[in-house]
């Protein structure tokens, strides 16, 4: 079976000279269309159904997308990029959706065989180019179901600024996913707004210093429900549950994309069964804090230490070599928290003052924080 010819819009500019391009779609990009459609990264993220086929596919090229040039509710271009065996084809789509008043969204998809290659980036800016220098649009809105981190840093490349995260927004997978937002004007540079951060691995003898994982939650909740670890993190839910560890697996990641905060498992070095957490909660241009916590297990032999000194160094490290640069670190220890404060000593942190009432603590009263404090020696003051 072919497609009429007529399906096809006539008037579809063609994007880029370079390796990727943007186009209309044709008859031969069928196949790899339903590929990337029974991806489960795709049906993870989009609303396409589950069981995509030829059939839906012939729809989309030749009812859906021609239907959308046709009426100029949605423009949607084929991106044809090289493949790594070498050969050209379809690499994804890209789509603006007219939101009225000079204003449209923005959606993209990609084939799995061009991800991680920066072929999305790259075709979202023609887009945008188009978008704004050709359409005359003022501003573009991006939306993504929250933890869709690669649908993110495409968006961050080509200069979106962050809105934040809407409750219960997009209506996908039978519910209502919370949705994160950002955009970009017409005006706005289209080059990232600031740093993306990430979260490497710490090496030190006995333990590593990684991103959390799905894995660890259960030592998570084991941890968070411990009497002693309740007593010192009020912040803590209590009972912790693990929804609890996931939203806060969550928290994290969107923490360490914006740079604002970031926190590690304490891992064995040998098993990577997790130990612990280190944190820095708290970041300026000049200081960093530092937080920690341990499981019940891992308590009594020396594993915090060592994951602290290797979190420091990394506060200490310059930008350029892949640190925060911080000037200084400091711990914030509850007076009455005597194992906390003896991490505090261990790790070479010297006592700098007393910050009155800084916590209040599950009972309702007051704590008096000890802040200590260790100045970057690689900092010629």
């Amino acid at each position: 079976m072919t497609f009429p010819t007529a399906a096809f819009p006539a008037d579809v500019p063609e994007l880029g000279d370079g390796d990727v391009r943007l186009r209309a779609h044709c008859e031969t990009d069928l196949p790899a269309l339903v590929e990337q459609c029974l991806d489960p990264e795709t049906l993870a993220w989009t609303t396409i159904p589950a069981g995509y086929g030829e059939e839906e596919g012939r729809s989309f090229l030749s009812v859906l997308v021609p239907q959308g040039w046709r009426t100029g509710a949605e423009r949607t271009f084929a991106v044809e990029a090289t493949r790594p065996d070498g050969t050209r084809g379809y690499a994804g789509s890209v789509a603006l959706r007219d939101k009225g008043d000079g204003r449209a969204a923005v959606g993209f998809v990609s084939h799995p065989a061009l991800r991680g290659r920066g072929v999305m980036s790259t075709a979202l800016g023609l887009l945008l180019d188009h978008a704004f220098d050709d359409l005359g649009l003022e501003t573009v809105i991006w939306w993504a179901m929250r933890g869709n981190w690669a649908s993110r840093k495409v968006a961050w490349r080509c200069g979106f600024t962050f809105g934040g995260t809407v409750r219960r927004w997009l209506a996908e997978h039978g519910d209502y996913q919370d949705a994160w937002v950002a955009t970009v004007h017409r005006d706005d540079p289209r080059q990232p707004r600031g740093p993306w951060w990430s979260l490497p691995r710490l090496e030190a003898e006995r333990v590593t210093v990684r991103p959390l994982v799905a894995a660890d939650d259960p030592r998570i909740v084991e941890a968070a429900n411990d009497p002693t670890l309740q007593r010192w993190m009020p912040s803590f839910p209590a009972p912790y549950t693990a929804q609890h560890a996931t939203e806060f697996r969550a928290l994290v990641d969107d923490a360490a994309a914006a740079g604002a905060a970031f926190s590690w498992a304490i891992a064995d070095a040998k098993t990577d069964l997790l130990l612990g957490a280190v944190a820095v909660p708290r970041r300026t241009d000049t200081s960093a804090e530092i937080g920690y916590w341990l499981h019940p297990e891992a308590r009594g032999h020396g594993y915090v230490r060592d994951a602290v000194d290797a979190v420091v160094a990394h506060v200490f490290a310059p930008r350029d070599h892949g640190g925060i640069g911080a000037l200084r670190a400091y711990v914030r220890v509850d007076e009455l928290n005597r194992d906390s404060l003896a991490v505090a000593y261990a790790c070479g942190f010297e006592m700098a003052g007393t910050e009155r009432a800084g916590l209040v603590r599950r009972d309702g009263t007051f704590a008096d924080m000890l802040v200590l404090e260790r100045v970057n020696p690689l900092i010629d003051f």
